[in-house]
């Protein structure tokens, strides 16, 4: 902490150190008082920057005397807080327990958090120091005088996972959408060939723990993330971990702009999640006015949060998605306990065919998690002591019969047993080749194996080593899947177009236009992390629908319970492989029909698979 001071000049500093701390609007020391609870004892802010009945509430949740030490981010109108709490025995004036916590607030202008993670090993020290006597407040003056805005510029270069992105593609003449495809694909997959470092108490660090948190529970999140669905992390104090996984579906989820010209001109909800972070009951009024909005199509509304006060999860209005995270103490259980998974009781999708709220992972998502985790085990983490504390005691579970994942259906079960009886037991219900080899090309290194311009698969192998660490891998493997399914629905939005005679503009010969799609309402992202797809200057271009189709996603995205058939986009269950996802499932058929009406505004409607024996069919 007292290098990084030392490195700035006492006015005008500009530091170009990587990992330098980003500039700060305020800085604040909160204490419990016995008598008045969680107090400011002392604070310096920019000019307009409120902190008093605010901070005391969102930098400290629910639960936090029963805990030693933790760091917890939050969002305060344009900025991301972050504050490090500790809890040391004291004496009998403090009740036994001296609780403080040392905070800074930075511009979201930064990104998701505004980096605000590079204070992280800074506040904790000087939480640690001032536990000591929080009446000496010269370090926090020193510290203040050292980052405030705008004096302090941080001119370190980017330490996002996918920061690489935009010096690797460069400007591009118009052309088909064959070349589009490919360049959405490439794009998506363009990620980190040579070896990326991020920064200590990064987010992103916990994604190996992420995946080993949900398990295959891990994709039917992602699916409702895509969704956009306001979805609640609830789960006990600390509550940094929770953060970090806010900060990580938020991550996984996003589009990359590359997609766009598949998607239509307006409407569009926002191509990343925003992520809240920690909120408490303090909140309740703005979550509500959220969902007012949601519920009126004003705005965009969909977030991702989490908190400790349990009492959020009865209001069942104010989310669509709730995550109930195990115990801290379930560690130490002799059987791993997995995340539960529910929808709110008001989800449009819970009203539906479903028998029950919960999400659980197909039949296809197990196999395709096996995959993966055999994948990354030969990847090291970034996080070398996180490594050595990495869980093995489920390491040989296939999940077959966990309550996770969704039973075999009937039609499978006797499709699977056809199969086996006509092919004398040489085939059966495991995973095909086609569907080993379409999960093996997302964990692939090197981008050029991995799809070629106009659908054309090219070799798998590859000469160089895999340099990634596991986190970047995650990263690569969830941006290739999301451009996967996007790519197909376009193809079958546009399949249906070219089917109903709307071929008005020729949609796969676009337009320029002057500046890229923006979505979401005044909320920005990380710069680095937005400009995956934009390459910088690189000029963008109109959405390969037609404006007929782009004209009918306004009149129905109010609406979509339309009687026209020509807005109904059929699906069938083998576009549904496609996409690497299950056709047998009834939750994914529902998923990939809300996915048309979310992003296209279209009501989409899968085709059952027909199976025949002898021209009749059987199911």
């Amino acid at each position: 902490m007292a290098s990084d001071r030392r490195s700035s000049s006492k006015n005008g500093r500009n530091v170009s150190r990587p990992n330098a701390p980003p500039g700060i609007s305020a800085l604040f020391l909160i204490h419990f008082d016995i008598k008045a609870g969680y107090t400011i004892v002392w604070k310096e802010s920019l000019p307009g920057v409120l902190l008093q009945d605010i901070v005391e509430f969102k930098s400290l949740p629910s639960g936090l005397h029963n805990v030693k030490e933790d760091l917890v981010y939050f969002v305060q109108d344009d900025h991301a807080g972050l504050s490090a709490f500790v809890n040391q025995p004291a004496g009998e004036s403090e009740r036994n327990a001296l609780m403080l916590a040392v905070g800074v607030l930075v511009p979201l202008s930064q990104g998701r958090l505004g980096k605000a993670w590079r204070h992280a090993a800074n506040l904790k020290e000087l939480a640690q120091k001032l536990a000591e006597n929080y009446s000496d407040t010269q370090p926090l003056a020193e510290y203040w005088e050292t980052f405030q805005l705008p004096n302090y510029e941080n001119e370190s270069p980017p330490d996002s996972p996918v920061a690489s992105i935009a010096g690797l593609k460069a400007k591009q003449p118009m052309r088909p959408d064959d070349f589009y495809r490919g360049r959405a694909l490439s794009d998506a997959t363009a990620l980190l060939t040579s070896k990326q470092v991020l920064a200590p108490f990064h987010p992103a660090l916990c994604l190996p723990d992420f995946k080993d948190s949900f398990g295959p529970l891990m994709f039917p999140l992602y699916r409702a993330a895509l969704l956009r669905n306001r979805i609640l992390f609830i789960g006990d104090a600390p509550v940094e971990l929770s953060c970090n996984f806010v900060y990580d579906l938020a991550l996984l989820s996003s589009l990359p702009q590359s997609l766009l010209p598949f998607l239509p001109s307006t409407g569009l909800p926002a191509l990343r999640p925003r992520p809240l972070f920690n909120v408490g009951v303090h909140d309740l009024p703005y979550l509500a006015s959220l969902s007012r909005k949601a519920s009126s199509h004003e705005g965009e509304t969909c977030w991702i949060a989490c908190t400790s006060d349990r009492v959020l999860g009865l209001k069942s209005d104010i989310y669509d998605v709730r995550v109930d995270l195990p115990p801290s103490y379930s560690k130490d259980a002799p059987e791993k306990m997995y995340p539960k998974l529910m929808f709110s009781s008001s989800h449009p999708i819970a009203s539906k065919d479903l028998k029950t709220v919960r999400l659980k992972a197909t039949q296809r998502d197990v196999r395709r998690y096996l995959t993966l985790r055999e994948g990354l085990s030969d990847l090291p983490r970034a996080d070398a002591a996180a490594e050595n504390e990495t869980e093995d005691y489920d390491n040989s579970s296939t999940f077959s019969s966990s309550s996770l994942v969704e039973p075999l259906s009937w039609p499978l079960l006797a499709y699977t047993s056809f199969i086996w009886w006509a092919s004398a037991g040489e085939k059966g219900a495991g995973q095909s080749d086609e569907e080993k080899e379409q999960d093996a090309r997302l964990l692939l290194p090197d981008e050029d194996s991995v799809y070629a311009p106009g659908g054309r698969r090219s070799s798998m192998s590859y000469q160089e080593p895999d340099t990634r660490t596991q986190e970047i891998a995650l990263i690569t493997y969830f941006r290739r899947l999301t451009t996967q399914i996007f790519t197909v629905l376009f193809d079958i939005v546009s399949r249906q177009d070219e089917e109903a005679g709307e071929n008005e503009g020729e949609s796969s010969e676009t337009d320029e236009i002057d500046s890229p799609i923006q979505s979401g309402d005044g909320y920005q992202d990380e710069p680095e992390e937005s400009s995956i797809a934009s390459g910088g200057d690189q000029q963008d271009t109109e959405p390969l629908l037609s404006h007929h189709a782009s004209a009918k996603y306004k009149s129905c995205s109010k609406n979509i319970d339309v009687d026209d058939d020509d807005d109904v986009v059929p699906i069938t269950t083998a576009d549904i492989t496609q996409m690497g996802l299950d056709p047998w499932s009834e939750s994914d058929r529902l998923f990939v029909e809300e996915l048309v009406r979310v992003w296209w505004g279209r009501k989409g409607q899968v085709h059952g698979g027909r199976i025949k024996c002898c021209g009749v069919r059987i199911l």
